[in-house]
């Protein structure tokens, strides 16, 4: 808020905010004062998210009708040395991951306009088994851990979204998309590269790898 007072476009890690009044008081100032406001991530500008949208743009799928997206693992305890603030008011999955999901959806369905959604703690307290000073200790969770939502978009679409970090094991894609004409699969949005897959009217799966485009590697430029 003090950037854009002072008369400062504005690009923020994400999320934008950790509140809903929050983010339409960022939103209101920035539209008060002409100012461009912008948040992470940009994964959904890689080479996997593109191919996504170009499928999408060319009708591969026809209207989309309905979806899944799923982020789900076993939180951050067994490798980070110093995890509890992952677990407190203003962190948990959908705000620390949530992002790259909700911004490839957005990207390829447009807006949401409606959300409905319930949130649990899988533990009340969480044992620390990484390295570190805090190895083998215990500290009490302090926001849901596990969300499960369901999105409305304006186009009429509709999702469902689970943010997880009480889930050792799954199976479940990343992002699938089904509409009038077929199916797409989508990788991980948390990184810029990955195999999408097109199934049209339920022939077996065309795979569009991203290896040797442009922001194509899965962690580019690090993988």
């Amino acid at each position: 808020f003090s950037a854009l007072s002072a008369g400062k476009h504005v690009f923020t890690e994400k999320p934008l905010a950790t509140s809903a009044s929050d983010g339409r008081r960022l939103v209101a100032e920035a539209r008060a004062r002409g100012l461009l406001l912008g948040a992470a991530p940009d994964t959904f500008l890689g080479a996997a998210g593109r191919r996504a949208r170009r499928l999408m743009d060319e009708g591969a799928i026809g209207r989309p009708v309905t979806g899944t997206a799923f982020m789900m693992g076993r939180g951050m305890e067994h490798w980070h040395p110093n995890p509890q603030f992952y677990y407190q008011p203003g962190g948990g999955p959908v705000f620390d991951m949530g992002p790259y999901y909700l911004t490839m959806l957005v990207n390829l369905l447009g807006p949401v306009v409606r959300v409905m959604a319930m949130a649990t703690r899988g533990q009340e307290q969480r044992l620390i088994t990484a390295d570190g000073p805090f190895k083998n200790t215990s500290f009490k969770v302090g926001t849901p851990t596990n969300v499960l939502s369901l999105l409305e978009f304006r186009s009429g679409a509709t999702v469902t979204f689970g943010a997880s970090w009480d889930v050792f094991k799954h199976s479940n894609h990343p992002i699938e998309l089904h509409g009038t004409e077929g199916s797409l699969r989508l990788p991980d949005p948390d990184t810029f590269g990955g195999t999408v897959s097109l199934s049209a009217r339920g022939a077996d799966w065309t795979d569009f790898a991203s290896e040797g485009e442009l922001y194509g590697a899965r962690n580019w430029p690090y993988a």
